[in-house]
């Protein structure tokens, strides 16, 4: 999932930008190329199994942010337990999102064949400026 208060920092850090480089007189055009912007990645199914997976942000972009989501294969249903969260958080030089997670998914209806869910990893990116985590 993507976090609120870093979305928020984006936003105000954007606002700040524009401000201070807009000077006096007329209004500077809104200038979008540092926009933060989400990136998801492709599904990978059986990728809740606990094992880091890694979304790149596109070339010379940076990290804000990130997250995950879990779904179901056909025919399958997410098991009732909590995901377990064993790492979400930038790679080290912040151009990518990592996260690791472990929840299953079992068949349906009668709740056998337990293996790891389906994962799809987030990441929110800018453009033109580290992110808060480095870079």
């Amino acid at each position: 999932m993507f976090s609120k208060s870093g979305i928020a920092m984006a936003v105000v850090a954007g606002i700040v930008l524009i401000a201070a480089t807009s000077g006096g007189g007329a209004a500077a055009p809104l200038h979008t190329g540092n926009a933060p912007h989400a990136v998801t990645g492709p599904v990978i199914p059986g990728g809740a199994d606990g094992r880091p997976r890694l979304l790149q942000c596109p070339p010379s972009e940076w990290a804000y942010g990130g997250g995950y989501s879990v779904t179901p294969a056909a025919g399958r249903q997410l098991a009732p337990q909590a995901t377990d969260v064993v790492e979400s958080h930038p790679n080290d030089n912040g151009t990518g999102w990592i996260v690791a997670v472990r929840k299953d998914h079992y068949r349906t209806p009668w709740g056998i064949e337990s293996s790891p869910a389906n994962l799809t990893v987030h990441a929110v990116c800018t453009e033109g400026q580290a992110g808060p985590h480095g870079g």
